[in-house]
């Protein structure tokens, strides 16, 4: 005799079912499905345009010019990888264009307040964070970019490699090498 789930009914094929329906909701120009799609994710989308361009206010603003890109190109998306791959994709294009023709990078970090502002775990974090960024900022851009998307995005190595369109083999080796190279600049930057 099977167990029933903790939850039921189970929620995983309604929530996949949910997905798959906004999707070909979207793609009829239904624009409260666009909306809720885009709505899941726009913090995401934040985070990858910031951890590339550095900047809050350039993020914010190439978030809003991806998320409109992506709402008029919607009825092409043909749903041969996931929504969140093909826009995680438009993203990294967009702020990868957007780097290229600034011809150079945008701020390496945000501007603080005052130290003594925060409370001191906070300001703590705050250290660690800065002293991460300055260690991915050492990486090489094919490198910081599959880090990034691993282990801050949590993406899998097949949707890095949908993402970055490169072979399964190629990202986790790259993944590989800049674990490693992430590791050495770190423990420089430290002294561990």
């Amino acid at each position: 005799m099977n167990p029933l789930p903790l939850v039921w009914p189970p929620l995983a094929p309604r929530l996949e079912c949910a997905q798959a329906e906004l999707l070909a909701r979207a793609r009829n120009g239904d624009r409260e499905a666009i909306a809720l799609l885009f709505g899941r994710s726009r913090e995401r989308i934040v985070a990858l345009c910031f951890q590339i361009l550095r900047d809050r206010e350039s993020a914010e603003d190439a978030a809003q010019e991806i998320l409109l890109r992506a709402f008029d190109k919607m009825p092409q998306f043909r749903g041969e990888s996931e929504f969140s791959t093909w826009l995680y994709r438009m993203a990294l294009n967009f702020c990868l264009d957007r780097q290229r023709k600034t011809g150079r990078r945008a701020q390496l970090y945000e501007r603080v307040s005052e130290p003594e502002t925060f409370a001191p775990d906070h300001a703590g974090q705050i250290e660690t964070r800065l002293a991460l960024e300055r260690a991915l900022d050492e990486l090489d851009e094919p490198s910081r970019l599959a880090l990034i998307l691993r282990e801050w995005h949590e993406l899998s190595y097949e949707e890095i490699a949908a993402v970055l369109r490169l072979p399964l083999g190629t990202v986790k080796s790259r993944l590989n090498s800049a674990r490693r190279e992430f590791r050495r600049v770190w423990e420089a930057q430290n002294g561990e």
